[in-house]
């Protein structure tokens, strides 16, 4: 006697039960048989992104090495767009190597802003914009917060009279911030089409990575002392970068 059809050894246990709740089961085991082949391919892809991204560490991890050792960086937005999206590991990594995080984000700024400059330099001057830590005000500063941020009164007790002066001379758009959320406010605002951001090491690279993940040309300039008051800038490095155009690409 052959035996019976697999459909029917299937059906044979759903007799005793109601026909809805038969289909709901039949319903039921299709859908978990898609998941489970779902997730077999879900997974297979998850460890293909995995492996993919192990490699790319690993070649941005000798890069780094080799521009430590020669100061030459090649496949600079490689480096860069690695170091945004895998900047824990690598910096674990290279902290291992007696690499400090301060030399991966020195790096990682500097990088961007050569990457940055060529379009940097092409943006007219009056289509950029100024972004100034409040931490750079005089101790006697008497300006007081609005909300497009600090408003210089041109007292000329610190050197943010003088930088916003000339700035807005030039045609800049110039802010003294409290913080990024005042930035990214008043670039929404504005609108501009590149920017300078002023700030301590942790603040310039993180602006510069959300700027370059935008798509928006940046200059990082780096604060000579952080803080929280009383702050250290090379204001002539910042009017160098102010100044930086390039009226023959345009």
């Amino acid at each position: 006697m052959l035996p019976p059809p697999q459909d029917s050894l299937r059906l044979r246990k759903y007799i005793n039960v109601p026909v809805f709740l038969v289909i709901l089961m039949v319903i039921l085991e299709s859908i978990l048989s898609a998941l489970s082949f779902l997730a077999e391919i879900m997974g297979s892809i998850l460890l293909v992104v995995i492996f993919l991204s192990i490699i790319l560490i690993a070649i941005v991890l000798v890069l780094l090495v080799y521009s430590f050792k020669t100061g030459k960086v090649p496949f600079p937005n490689l480096v860069i767009i690695t170091i945004i999206f895998f900047e824990g590991p690598i910096k674990a990594i290279m902290r291992l190597g007696g690499v400090d995080d301060t030399a991966i984000d020195q790096l990682s700024v500097d990088l961007q802003n050569r990457v940055m400059r060529p379009t940097f330099v092409r943006i007219p001057y009056d289509k950029r914009a100024i972004f100034i830590p409040q931490c750079l005000r005089s101790v006697n500063c008497q300006a007081r917060l609005s909300p497009e941020g600090i408003k210089c009164m041109g007292c000329g007790a610190c050197e943010i009279s003088k930088a916003k002066k000339e700035a807005e001379g030039m045609g800049y758009l110039f802010f003294v911030v409290p913080g990024s959320s005042f930035m990214v406010r008043m670039i929404k605002k504005y609108r501009p089409q590149a920017i300078i951001g002023v700030g301590c090491m942790g603040e310039v690279k993180e602006g510069l990575d959300l700027m370059h993940k935008n798509n928006m040309p940046a200059i990082g300039v780096v604060l000579t002392t952080a803080g929280c008051v009383g702050t250290i800038l090379d204001w002539e490095k910042l009017y160098e970068v102010m100044k930086a155009y390039d009226n023959k690409s345009t």
